[in-house]
C-alpha cells in the first residue's frame, strides 16, 4: 500500500511539474527572441537596434549573462541555479534598469520591462530553463562533437584531423569562442570539411597521448591516425584568425 502511494505521488509530480520552457513561452517570448547569431546582435547594437528592431534582449543573451553575472559561476550547477532563481524572483517583481545583468550599451537600447508575476514553482522552472538554454543552444548551433574514441575512428576513416577543444565550465574565453566563432557558418563549414571535433572539460577529463594541458580555451590538433600532436594553441581569436589557424594546421 505504501509503495502504491509513493508511486502515485511520483507520477503526479511528473504529470504536474512546471515546465520552464512553457513559462518562458507564455510570459516572456512575446518580447524575447530565442537564438540570433552574436555577430548579428553585435552589428544590431552598434546601429542602435535599427537592423533587427528587437523588443528586448534575446533569450541566448540572457542565459549567458545569468550564468556569467549571477552567483558563483565556479560552483556546481545546482548552487548557481538557486542563486539565479533568487535573482529572477527579485528582478521580475521590481525590474529596474540598474539591477539588470546586461551591459550598458545593450540596456540603454531597450525600455524598462514591466513587472512579471510568477509563482515560486514557475520561478524555479524558469531559472533552470534559462540556465541550461545557452549551453543547449550552442550544441544545436555549433559543429557536432564526438567522444574521443569515436572521433579517432572517424578521423582515421575519413582522413580528417582531430581537434580537441579544451574548456572549463566557467571559462569566459571558452564561452566567447562558442558564441562568437564556433557557430559562424564559415567556421562550421571549414571544421566539417577537414576536422573531427572533441570537446573536453579539462577539470574532469584527461587529454590523450600524455598531452599536458594549456590554459583555456585551448585547441589540440592530432593527426588522423591519432598518434601525434600536430600543434596546440591557447586563447581566443576572431573568426578570421581561427580560419587562418585551421588553414595553417592543414598544411603541416
Amino acid at each position: 500500500m505504501k509503495l502504491l502511494i509513493t508511486i502515485t505521488i511520483l507520477l503526479n509530480s511528473l504529470l504536474f511539474a512546471v515546465s520552464g520552457e512553457k513559462v518562458f513561452k507564455e510570459k516572456c517570448a512575446s518580447c524575447h527572441n530565442g537564438y540570433i547569431p552574436q555577430r548579428k546582435l553585435n552589428s544590431n547594437y552598434q546601429h542602435q537596434n535599427k537592423e533587427l528592431e528587437l523588443k528586448a534582449p534575446t533569450l541566448t543573451e540572457l542565459s549567458f549573462r545569468l550564468r556569467d553575472q549571477v552567483g558563483d559561476r565556479t560552483s556546481d550547477a545546482e548552487g548557481q541555479i538557486f542563486e539565479i532563481e533568487e535573482f529572477l524572483s527579485n528582478f521580475l517583481k521590481n525590474p529596474k534598469q540598474n539591477k539588470t545583468i546586461l551591459p550598458k550599451n545593450v540596456r540603454e537600447i531597450f525600455p524598462q520591462m514591466p513587472k512579471v508575476v510568477l509563482t515560486e514553482d514557475e520561478e524555479e522552472a524558469l531559472a533552470k530553463f534559462m540556465y541550461a538554454y545557452a549551453e543547449k543552444c550552442m550544441r544545436e548551433q555549433g559543429v557536432k562533437r564526438y567522444p574521443y574514441d569515436q572521433a579517432l575512428t572517424l578521423a582515421h576513416k575519413e582522413g580528417k584531423i582531430i581537434l580537441i577543444e579544451g574548456f572549463l565550465p566557467y571559462c569566459r574565453g571558452c564561452i566567447w569562442m562558442d558564441r562568437n566563432v564556433m557557430v559562424e557558418p564559415e567556421v562550421k563549414a571549414a571544421l566539417n570539411k577537414d576536422f573531427v571535433l572533441v570537446k573536453m572539460n579539462l577539470l574532469t577529463e584527461k587529454l590523450p597521448l600524455g598531452i599536458k594541458r594549456l590554459g583555456t580555451p585551448s585547441f589540440y590538433f592530432i593527426d588522423p591516425e591519432g598518434k601525434k600532436v600536430i600543434d596546440m594553441f591557447e586563447g581566443t581569436g576572431t573568426v578570421e584568425e581561427f580560419l587562418s589557424l585551421l588553414e595553417e594546421i592543414k598544411k603541416r
